[in-house]
């Protein structure tokens, strides 16, 4: 089944493909190298292979379910909704493995970029540390990321659901992290990093654009956890990379 795919795949992104033809990019990660890449050109092979992920685009498929997703979550007494761009790349699931060496979170039916709600719940719980009251916190996000009684666990009043990558433009785009001291940090430290070594160019694979990021629960409260989730998004940012200025996002209230 593994080879089925590659060779579809393979006939699909080929020099006479179909461009009517979307190809699924979670199986382009996981499947579209016939070979893992090794040796002297495999950061080409990758940049390569990156390129052809970055010419994908929303299909209607996603567009369709986009839209559909959008439409219910209208209601202001049960949602709370906003739309964020990002300010240059993200990178999000990059510990995933992949043939690239490079992860990046897709939704697993449509293959588009997407932020998981436990990242999302997880960074407005960093930003709730102005909330005195414990009462408020466990309502919004609950108190299992320390009970160790399970009887006594409190899931939480809010649901975070996954944000969704807004269906304009290019989602991925190829990004290049050179490793300046290979030996140096392959050895933990061991082996001293010089002026003499030589640098080694990393392809990555990161997105952009805009993602609509949903908050279901009561209205109040899901307008606590909407002002939460602006403030992280724009100030600490989300996903890899952050140190680098990867990640911070600009909030368009809807």
């Amino acid at each position: 089944m593994t080879q089925l795919c590659r060779t579809v795949l393979k006939t699909m992104l080929g020099d006479h493909a179909d461009l009517r033809v979307q190809p699924h990019p979670g199986l382009l990660l996981s499947m579209g190298l016939d070979v893992f890449p090794e040796g002297e050109k495999a950061g080409e092979i990758k940049r390569k292979h990156i390129e052809r992920l970055c010419r994908t685009t929303a299909s209607d498929f996603y567009r369709d379910a986009f839209s559909r997703w959008k439409s219910l979550t209208q209601d202001v007494r049960r949602f709370a909704v906003l739309e964020a761009r990002i300010q240059g790349r993200l990178y999000i699931g990059t510990t995933r493995d992949t043939p690239l060496e490079t992860g990046i979170t897709v939704h697993h039916t449509y293959g588009m970029p997407m932020i998981p709600g436990s990242s999302v719940k997880g960074l407005c719980r960093s930003q709730s540390d102005s909330i005195a009251d414990k009462e408020v916190v466990e309502y919004l996000f609950g108190n299992d990321w320390g009970e160790k009684d399970e009887a006594a666990v409190i899931s939480g009043g809010i649901v975070y659901h996954d944000a969704w990558w807004v269906p304009e433009g290019q989602p991925f785009v190829s990004e290049v992290v050179t490793v300046h001291h290979q030996e140096y940090y392959g050895s933990c430290g061991e082996t001293p990093a010089t002026d003499f070594d030589s640098p080694i160019p990393a392809p990555q694979i990161a997105t952009q654009g805009k993602f609509y990021f949903v908050i279901e629960g009561p209205q109040a409260w899901a307008e606590l956890a909407r002002h939460l989730l602006r403030q992280a998004l724009e100030h600490q940012g989300i996903g890899g990379k952050r140190s680098s200025g990867y990640g911070y996002l600009n909030v368009f209230l809807k």
